[in-house]
């Protein structure tokens, strides 16, 4: 499990302190780490396992219809207003989610932001885990910038919201000549701030760094077809993710060192490239 929380308000209750960690865990699977703590999932899935008052949300869906004309800056990182990629996620610890991803763009502040809406359900309803989050990017040429996270949270009924703050022009995907490098390497790094119904403002003031190196070119099959894409591994703490990328898809399946898997399942608004 990576360990996020470097510093911990004083006063902050026990309780407090696990829902931190474990919705910590959740937010950074959107990001590309293990989203589970295993001994409290095992633990709370058991004890959770026989509720039936587990309601899924319903589907989430971009605003638009994607433009077929559309060219992304950045291939790998595509950014397509009105597309959806759908994943399954099998985590470390057994669970097994749904993941939908939307894209949505506008114009803020005189530049156009691309908004990322994502939502894990659990598929079991043993843990019943829902995670709604939104990422915001710009294009910077042909890299692409992320300029801020947020997440809202509930687990078995206990609701939370995460946000991160990241640093001035933190890359998420280099231009495609860094990419086509192996053993590039960039970093970039985020501040957390953590609420909870009736809790003071939990705030990490350590900056999480994540750091990146792009691996060799491979061939990787799912159950929608065989991509050629660029593994890019990122680490945080002491866990690292391998990220297989496709032009023109974007992410197409996710390899963490903690064990939780990805694998893309469905997409519509992207086209593979070559």
């Amino acid at each position: 499990m990576i360990q996020l929380v470097a510093r911990e308000s004083k006063g902050t209750s026990p309780r407090m302190r696990i829902s931190f960690v474990i919705v910590l865990m959740g937010v950074i699977a959107f990001i590309g780490c293990d989203g589970t703590n295993t001994s409290v999932n095992k633990n709370q899935s058991n004890a959770n396992s026989n509720r039936a008052d587990f309601k899924p949300p319903g589907p989430i869906a971009p605003s638009a219809v994607a433009d077929p004309n559309f060219k992304p800056c950045n291939p790998y990182f595509p950014l397509v207003p009105g597309s959806t990629a759908k994943y399954a996620i099998n985590y470390s610890s057994g669970l097994v989610a749904d993941v939908t991803v939307v894209m949505d763009a506008a114009d803020e502040g005189g530049r156009r932001v691309f908004t990322e809406r994502s939502q894990i359900v659990d598929r079991s309803g043993g843990m019943q885990i829902v995670q709604s989050g939104v990422r915001k990017f710009v294009c910077d040429g042909d890299r692409v910038l992320i300029l801020l996270e947020t997440s809202e949270n509930n687990i078995a009924g206990q609701t939370s919201s995460s946000e991160f703050q990241f640093r001035e022009n933190s890359v998420m995907m280099p231009d495609p000549a860094t990419v086509s490098r192996k053993g590039s390497t960039w970093t970039h790094g985020f501040r957390t701030t953590f609420r909870s119904a009736g809790q003071p403002d939990a705030k990490n003031d350590v900056p999480t760094i994540v750091s990146f190196e792009v691996g060799a070119p491979a061939e990787v099959t799912t159950s929608v077809g065989t991509f050629k894409t660029v593994t890019i591994s990122r680490k945080i703490g002491e866990t690292t993710v391998f990220d297989s990328f496709a032009p023109g898809i974007g992410l197409v399946k996710r390899q963490s060192t903690e064990g939780t898997r990805w694998e893309l399942r469905e997409y519509s608004g992207l086209k593979a490239v070559e």
